[in-house]
């Protein structure tokens, strides 16, 4: 399938990868520090990441379960600046530069920032896309911001959930780009044994009427899921998992690199 902007970096890795679902990891930059920051994204793309989504700090992370809320808290132990967030981004686009990256943040900073400042630093950091949790895609806002990202060659991805109205989602085709992150289940983040009965079809209508990539997070955490959404799903976004080996083994950077690679390279073997 051709998808809408199909020369953004983000369009073309879907287009090229034909019948390989993406993976998607994601993690928090600085936690603990932005120098192991740059560490566990190495760890997580030689374990096979398509594209990798880096966490911007935030205090009141409301789509974020408990495991990313620590992180965020030990992130936070640290000089916060968005100078040290872009830098970091920067290091690890150079290292890697056919990897895809995309923020999750919030909308505070953008808005601290300016919309047209964070744009214009994110793309020089090497960033593709936004996923933006508290952003509805029907504020102004959101339409603003959408039409400025386009200017800088920069996706903005939406969230989808299963009570997200067709009606909605129809709408929200005016300013999606990228890929659509359908959420998997209700609730937070964090690892999840169950996912809603209907996510095969909804994922499929929705990759339908968006003519985007369609890829699921929230929840899932084994190789067993990973492989079971792939067969539908054009990405798998795994986030609570990867932050927890962070969490328990950051003390031994060593060992975490180690658990980090092999812990992605059991999900990206189990994939489509």
């Amino acid at each position: 399938m051709i998808y809408k902007n199909s020369q953004s970096e983000l369009a073309l890795s879907f287009e090229t990868a034909k019948d390989r679902s993406q993976f998607i990891p994601y993690f928090s930059l600085g936690d603990p520090d932005y120098e192991f920051s740059i560490e566990w994204a190495s760890a997580i793309i030689d374990g096979g990441a398509d594209v990798l989504e880096l966490g911007i700090p935030f205090s009141d992370p409301v789509a974020d379960g408990p495991v990313i809320q620590r992180a965020f808290t030990r992130a936070f132990k640290n000089p916060f600046s968005m100078d040290k967030i872009f830098s970091t981004t920067r290091t690890i686009k150079d290292r890697y530069p056919k990897i895809p990256l995309v923020y999750l943040t919030y909308f505070n900073p953008i808005f601290h920032m300016g919309m047209d400042g964070f744009l214009k630093s994110s793309k020089e950091s090497g960033i593709s896309g936004l996923i933006i949790p508290d952003l509805p895609f029907d504020s102004n806002e959101s339409k603003e911001l959408f039409s400025k990202a386009e200017k800088y060659e920069v996706d903005l991805i939406h969230l989808i959930t299963p009570a997200t109205e067709r009606k909605r989602i129809e709408l929200m085709k005016k300013n999606s780009s990228g890929f659509v992150y359908y959420v998997t289940s209700f609730g937070v983040t964090g690892e999840r044994t169950g996912f809603s009965t209907d996510l095969e079809e909804r994922i499929q209508w929705v990759r339908k009427e968006m003519k985007l990539p369609v890829c699921a997070g929230f929840g899932i955490s084994t190789p067993e899921q990973a492989d079971k959404i792939s067969k539908f799903s054009d990405g798998v976004i795994i986030g609570s998992s990867i932050q927890r080996i962070i969490e328990e083994n950051a003390g031994n950077p060593s060992e975490c690199k180690n658990k980090l690679t092999d812990y992605c390279l059991s999900i990206r073997r189990a994939m489509r």
